[in-house]
């Protein structure tokens, strides 16, 4: 998708280019602009954001834009990766695999609240809950009970 952006925003700047003059300045302003309205559009980071500032000395933190609605992220049988679009029931193992991300870097990519989207669905949730009781985790003064 990211190539597909940047082949349409050097078709738009070489037209535009070749009908006006620009200076180097003007020219890279104008990728610039173009690029992060296409990638808005196709709901992807743009390079304004991802561009270091330098007059801050440390690069901003990045938020990429989900592609989907957050309300459809954890649902009761599956939660969504938000970098491929997978649906799976648990998403740690994936994003450490797949992505090579951990799931803090994840959440601080997305500006996700931990609290409000777990990396597992519903489903799976409520059967270790109800595990976990079982076994009497939780418990004051736990002790694991004896097998019968």
């Amino acid at each position: 998708m990211a190539s597909e952006v940047l082949k349409l925003t050097a078709q738009i700047v070489m037209s535009h280019a070749s009908m006006s003059e620009l200076s180097p300045k003007e020219l890279v302003e104008e990728i610039k602009d173009i690029y992060s309205i296409l990638s808005s559009l196709e709901g992807e980071i743009s390079l304004v954001e991802a561009a270091p500032d330098p007059e801050q000395g440390k690069e901003a933190a990045v938020v990429k834009k989900p592609s989907i609605p957050l309300e459809d992220i954890v649902k009761e049988k599956y939660v969504v990766c938000l970098e491929c679009g997978k649906k799976m029931r648990t998403l740690k193992a994936h994003l450490r695999k797949a992505h090579k991300l951990t799931p803090a870097e994840y959440y601080r990519q997305y500006g996700l609240d931990p609290k409000k989207f777990p990396l597992v669905c519903k489903e799976y949730s409520e059967q270790r809950r109800k595990l976990a009781k079982e076994k009497g985790l939780g418990e004051r003064g736990f002790r694991r009970k004896a097998k019968t």
